[in-house]
């Protein structure tokens, strides 16, 4: 759960929280935010997330300086990561370090005839990871990541968000991304995530979703599209700054993608943070 963050992994949340009234609306988190301090606390159901976040002016209002650092652990690893990120009217400017340890590491042989691993799709994986039972395989490495992003609000109703990230990970070859829900090689991965969000105060967002990858494979780069929806509102258990996150990815007929316990090539996120104003 990107994502990567982070969330280290979730995308979808474009724009950072601003304080809000008792009668907030339901689309807040993809409104204008002020500077400030604040404390992001999220659930993923299999685990759960701290950010500490400070929003600072930059050269005038339009423009802000985002410091932050974070944690996140769940089912299948843990990790650490500072992040700066420059929003310059339209664009977003941010770069990530980071340290990953994995707790249920699944690394594959390279495979036969051709096939990049063996024993590596969904069932195989099923196989060697059951849902309830500990793995005996580990990992930890460093990452680090560099992006662009442009967030264009159209009208009242539609904003645009588009990011563009170069992601470096000293991953084992032929590991099981967690995050990506996909195979690949350590080293530099090309990222290119797009979502058209359809808005309103009274319901949320939601809008199609598109996620391109480029990943070293075998010496090579490979790419590979998934397309699905993003979507967010505010659930109201608390009197303000909640947040419900939901983010789909689906790639149709290829038996490698996808967390393996979903028997299906998909990608699900579902995150639900709450937001403290310091």
């Amino acid at each position: 759960m990107n994502m990567r963050g982070v969330l280290l992994f979730v995308g979808v949340l474009v724009l950072s929280p601003l304080s809000a009234r008792a009668d907030q609306a339901r689309d807040w988190p993809l409104n204008s935010s002020p500077p400030g301090t604040f404390l992001h606390l999220d659930y993923l159901g299999a685990g759960g997330g701290l950010t500490l976040e400070h929003r600072l002016p930059f050269y005038g209002g339009a423009n802000v300086l985002t410091l932050s650092g974070s944690t996140l652990v769940g089912q299948y690893f843990g990790q650490v990561q500072a992040t700066a990120a420059l929003r310059v009217v339209i664009l977003e400017f941010s770069g990530t370090i980071g340290y990953r340890a994995l707790w249920r590491n699944l690394a594959f042989a390279a495979g036969e005839n051709g096939d990049y691993c063996k024993d590596c799709d969904r069932p195989a994986r099923r196989d060697v990871d059951p849902i309830f039972d500990p793995t005996s395989g580990h990992a930890k490495y460093p990452y680090a990541e560099a992006g662009v992003g442009l967030y264009l609000p159209l009208n009242d109703n539609m904003v645009f968000a588009s990011q563009f990230m170069a992601h470096y990970e000293d991953s084992p070859d032929r590991s099981f991304d967690q995050l990506f829900t996909n195979i690949h090689d350590g080293g530099l991965l090309w990222i290119s995530e797009t979502t058209m969000f359809f808005k309103h105060k009274d319901w949320g967002a939601i809008g199609p979703y598109l996620q391109v990858i480029s990943m070293p494979r075998s010496g090579h780069y490979e790419t590979e599209i998934a397309a699905g929806f993003n979507a967010l509102t505010r659930v109201g258990l608390i009197r303000r700054n909640d947040l419900l996150v939901a983010s789909l990815l689906v790639r149709p007929g290829d038996g490698n993608y996808g967390l393996h316990w979903y028997y299906m090539p998909a990608r699900l996120i579902l995150d639900y943070r709450i937001t403290f104003d310091l």
